[in-house]
């Protein structure tokens, strides 16, 4: 692995030199907010303000590669200033049908496995702050990837790492194929240093160290679009078999699921989700029974024109009888700039800023946004 990473070194190095004869740019954007909430609670309790800065550096090398950064700034905060740290970090270097990833990137399984529902064997590792270096390639119909993880979320290397074996932890792959009426997908990552998965998992729970399978077959007949999906957790000597159904009809979709998991300590799970769009309403209603918990959500929005839009909608994710609800509107006032008047309701907090679909502070809220 380490001559990988010398020859992923060489790479970027002779991409930088290259780039002298190409195409090279940097754009930048970013948002920035100010608004007002009343609670004192859970809520911002007054003024609050922020302001973030994106920027993207490209350049097109004399082989017709594209070498891509791009990173992300916390600029300003409610103290007017902060440590400026990139919160984020890619790099690239891309041709036509392949590319190769380092940064803040999705693992490979987890870019590209799609299965059935909520399955419970399927956990896959989900990159939240890890460094990774991932490969993606198509050949014909068929794209695939692979990657390892470099350090974890705290920015520790797996080199670094007290009892790690090597400079890399966890092969990931993954691929997916569209084969007209059919698909396929499939995934699979190992198990990971149990050492440096500990230390990932203290600054990101979305690392799993576990060792994992997946394979998903979908179809279309008839307007339903129907995936049946297996996954294994191979460490923990578990699997989920699940199936999904779409259907459309009219201006509603409806989605519905089953799992079954052979645990004995886990329930099966299922769930339905019915979504209406027509015109200027949209209205979507998803129910789901997980681990014996009832959840369910419902949101609805009404495009008034102008640049009117009212929202609201209520949910209850893990409370018993308790839901939270939420009324909104947002007002477009050209060039980036939008208007958000809402109120949420949420009597413990347990969402604290995220009521509802659009993550809706608690109480009163008055924020205008911008963005560039």
């Amino acid at each position: 692995m380490k001559s990988i990473l010398l020859t992923t070194t060489a790479i970027v190095a002779f991409a930088g030199a290259a780039a002298a004869d190409g195409h090279a740019g940097v754009s930048f954007g970013g948002d920035a907010s100010l608004g007002y909430n009343d609670d004192s609670t859970f809520g911002e309790d007054g003024f609050f303000w922020g302001a973030d800065l994106d920027v993207t550096m490209s350049a097109t090398l004399d082989n017709g590669l594209t070498a891509t950064a791009s990173f992300e700034f916390d600029i300003v905060d409610d103290t007017n200033g902060q440590a400026t740290v990139s919160d984020s970090y890619v790099l690239s270097l891309e041709s036509e049908n392949a590319g190769l990833f380092f940064g803040d990137t999705g693992f490979a399984a987890e870019t590209r496995w799609s299965g059935a529902g909520d399955m419970e064997a399927d956990g896959f590792s989900e990159a939240d702050g890890e460094n990774v270096l991932r490969g993606d390639v198509t050949v014909g119909s068929v794209d695939a990837s692979v990657s390892y993880a470099i350090s974890d979320a705290a920015g520790v290397l797996v080199s670094d790492t007290a009892g790690a074996d090597g400079e890399t932890d966890q092969l990931s792959i993954g691929a997916s194929s569209d084969l007209g009426q059919f698909s396929v997908t499939a995934a699979y990552q190992e198990e990971a240093d149990a050492v440096f998965g500990a230390a990932a998992n203290a600054a990101n729970g979305d690392y799993n160290v576990s060792e994992v399978f997946g394979i998903a077959v979908g179809a279309s007949f008839g307007g339903a679009d129907i995936t049946v999906a297996y996954a294994s957790n191979e460490t923990a000597d578990t699997s989920s078999t699940g199936i999904q159904v779409a259907y459309p009809f009219g201006p509603v979709t409806a989605t519905v699921y089953y799992v079954s998991e052979d645990d004995a300590t886990d329930e099966d799970n299922y769930g339905l989700n019915v979504a209406y769009s027509d015109g200027p309403i949209a209205v979507t209603a998803d129910y789901d029974y997980d681990q014996g918990t009832d959840k369910w959500n419902l949101d609805g929005s009404y495009d008034v024109g102008n640049g009117l839009t009212l929202l609201a909608g209520m949910q209850n994710e893990n409370e018993g009888d308790d839901a939270d609800y939420y009324v909104a509107g947002t007002y477009d006032l050209g060039g980036g700039a939008e208007l958000l008047v809402s109120y949420g309701e949420d009597d413990d907090g347990d969402q604290t800023d995220e009521i509802g679909g659009g993550d809706y502070l608690p109480g009163t809220t008055v924020e205008l946004s911008f963005a560039f």
